[in-house]
């Protein structure tokens, strides 16, 4: 056989096999046939439920009061005081961990809960002075009251919902919702009355009651894997602190130095850094249409 027969033989039975490849393929793409076997739908990259972890810094502002010290002589201006003294910032750690879920529209915006739980640690402390005087020269001090008080961190969580952007594996978003907070404040004081050998007083409390609020900010988290995320975080949370009241350290007190002794707002703001995984998603099933 010549070369030129080889070729036209050669070509005649591959125009054979693409005709029949064809007639196989309309076979195949029957409505009985592969044509509606399932494919799998893989799920939108941030949809599904996680669990993690964060550590990050706080900053909390605990804005004193000017409280009045009254040291129970008499009604002139001379038996009042006023505290001076800080207010009680701290800067403190802070580490716990979060769950939640999240999904993905299908297109670019995710949706989403979490759920934040921790501690706070701190240790803190500030002493307010009032002093009363004899006259109006002051230069002899009828009585001191000196009160300490002193900030050893507590417990928070939050429920928030999230809203973000997502492109790729990058995820911006914001979050906010219900907060709550048990701080411990232990607050110690120490009234003196310069010519009373007796007159010594002291009365001790700790606030440790649990208080309410609201919390917002936003972050930006990086997927590393289909399952494994870390992110960087900002929230500013606000409290309600309205039931401080000081216990009075006798019984003639009662009227003038039953007193508040800080604003009604305690607020922190916190920059963290977490860790996310992610459960793994059944793959969707779908037939080819």
């Amino acid at each position: 056989m010549t070369l030129t027969k080889f070729a036209l033989a050669s070509t005649v039975a591959l125009g054979t096999l693409a005709i029949a490849a064809q007639a196989n393929a309309a076979d195949i793409y029957t409505p009985t046939s592969m044509k509606d076997a399932p494919i799998i739908v893989v799920p939108p990259t941030w949809t599904g439920f996680y669990f993690g972890g964060h550590l990050g810094a706080a900053w909390t502002q605990l804005e004193t009061r000017k409280n009045e010290y009254w040291d129970g002589y008499d009604d002139s201006d001379l038996s009042f005081a006023t505290f001076g003294g800080k207010n009680l910032n701290d800067q403190s750690a802070f580490g716990g961990g979060q769950f939640g879920y999240n999904w993905q529209t299908g297109g670019n915006f995710v949706l989403g809960i979490e759920v934040d739980i921790g501690g706070l640690g701190s240790d803190n402390e500030r002493t307010f002075l009032a002093t009363t005087y004899n006259d109006v020269t002051f230069s002899s001090a009828y009585s001191t009251a000196v009160v300490n008080v002193k900030s050893e961190g507590g417990f928070y969580g939050d429920v928030t919902g999230r809203l973000g952007y997502a492109w790729g594996n990058t995820l911006l978003y914001a979050k906010g919702g219900f907060a709550w907070i048990q701080p411990e404040l232990k607050v110690r004081t120490v009234v003196s009355i310069d010519d009373d050998p007796n007159g010594t007083y002291t009365s001790s409390h700790t606030y440790d009651d649990t208080l309410t609020g609201w919390t917002i900010g936003g972050g930006l988290e990086f997927l590393l894997n289909p399952n494994w995320s870390v992110k960087v975080e900002y929230l500013h949370y606000d409290f309600e602190l309205d039931n401080n009241n000081n216990r009075r350290w006798n019984d003639w007190d009662v009227d003038y130095n039953n007193w508040r002794l800080f604003k009604d707002s305690f607020t922190v703001d916190t920059v963290k850094l977490g860790v996310n995984y992610k459960l793994s998603q059944a793959p969707v099933y779908a037939p080819l249409k």
